[in-house]
């Protein structure tokens, strides 16, 4: 797995991070606005009616501002993905700092950086054959007088 491909998983695990953080707020949002209202309508029908409504008719009344509530509560995902692209627009360079994430200019530096030191290492090893193939010569020079030397001197 080369490193773009786990920087992209880990950007898309960020992002179903942030969405699911996001989709938890406002499902406890809508949970408290219901329960406050489902409570706040029994004491209503009392006033406006004064009792006068059955059991079965508070019930059906209330059931029915229940679904109706619901259904005027957007659940789209449109709307959550949005919201995270808004997110993570605003706070895309504070995210990219704190993850320590890098960007496509930081890659692009690195990569070029990688060629500039690719090229040096490929000189230097060719440098370095020349010089050896130059000191393995010298060597076997030095060698042959040696060799002359001592067969002179014995």
């Amino acid at each position: 797995m080369s490193a773009l491909e786990l920087l992209a998983i880990l950007i898309l695990a960020g992002a179903i991070i942030v969405l699911l953080y996001y989709y938890l707020i406002e499902y406890g949002n809508v949970k408290t606005r219901l329960k406050s209202r489902f409570y706040n309508m029994g004491e209503k029908f009392a006033e406006e009616e004064g009792g006068r409504m059955s059991v079965s008719e508070k019930v059906s009344d209330v059931s029915d501002r229940i679904i109706h509530k619901v259904r005027e509560v957007p659940i789209s995902t449109d709307i959550i993905s949005s919201k995270i692209d808004a997110f993570l627009e605003e706070k895309s360079d504070e995210l990219i700092k704190d993850w320590e994430l890098a960007t496509k200019d930081d890659i692009k530096a690195l990569q070029s950086r990688l060629d500039i030191v690719s090229r040096n290492i490929s000189e230097l090893e060719q440098r370095f054959n020349e010089y050896r193939g130059y000191t393995n010569k010298k060597l076997e020079s030095i060698d042959k007088r040696l060799k002359r030397l001592e067969d002179k001197i014995k």
